[in-house]
């Protein structure tokens, strides 16, 4: 009789997606044309400069508030990955722990050294004429919370813990602005150095770990075994 060919095949490893590689394209050359439209425009200073004067109010009443949530903000995330990461190392997640070093390191990395790359010249003298494009302070905050998201230790709960780091990260972007310490066009720019640092790293490393992944000793491509039914026939039979 002819062998049986609806056996399970062996595990093979999946070919990597396009997408984010696509996704970091698109983020990088949202990037640059940001800091080319803001920086090296009339028309971009202007509007970095008129956006603080619709914040002004915000700045009036709440500047005390948000200088505190500015210096606060970085010492309270760093905190917090600091506690995930020491569960990840006994939970031995060493791609997650590996992982959330690189993209915290990384996006507080390139935002300083972009910022000491990239120029901004004096077009008319909109707003102060520093060069602070990104943020490294929210840079910073965007980075740690996306380490505290990839050591999320609770993989049904991951949605939860990244949506909570999205609405951290704007509110340092908005204390920085509105304690006049960075341009709207900065701290925009900082959360797209996180956002791409993230994918790549996501991509290259293949985290956050799923489900499957968290469970020790769980074997998310075994086979379940081979019912008596299953079994090929002997050779000849």
């Amino acid at each position: 009789m002819p062998r049986r060919t609806d056996l399970p095949a062996p595990a093979r490893t999946r070919p990597r997606a396009a997408a984010p590689l696509v996704l970091l394209a698109l983020v990088v050359a949202v990037f640059v044309a940001l800091w080319a439209a803001s920086h090296l425009t009339v028309a971009g200073q202007q509007a970095d400069a008129g956006a603080f004067r619709t914040l002004a109010p915000l700045h009036d009443v709440g500047r005390d508030v948000a200088g505190a949530l500015r210096r606060g903000l970085p010492v309270a995330c760093a905190v917090v990955a600091t506690v995930l990461g020491v569960v990840a190392l006994v939970r031995r997640a060493w791609r997650d722990l590996i992982a959330a070093v690189l993209v915290a390191v990384g996006t507080a990395g390139a935002a300083i050294g972009l910022r000491e790359v990239l120029v901004r010249p004096d077009l008319g003298g909109y707003g102060y004429a520093h060069q602070t494009f990104p943020s490294g302070h929210v840079a910073v905050v965007g980075g740690l919370c996306v380490a505290i998201w990839l050591l999320w230790p609770w993989p049904y709960s991951r949605a939860v813990a990244g949506w909570a780091g999205l609405a951290v990260t704007a509110v340092a972007a908005l204390a920085s602005v509105v304690t006049y310490a960075h341009r709207p066009s900065d701290v925009v720019g900082s959360l797209l150095v996180a956002t791409a640092a993230a994918v790549a790293v996501a991509w290259a490393l293949d985290v956050p770990s799923g489900p499957a992944d968290a469970r020790p000793g769980a074997q998310p491509d075994a086979q379940p075994d081979p019912q008596p039914g299953d079994r090929p026939a002997p050779n000849g039979a």
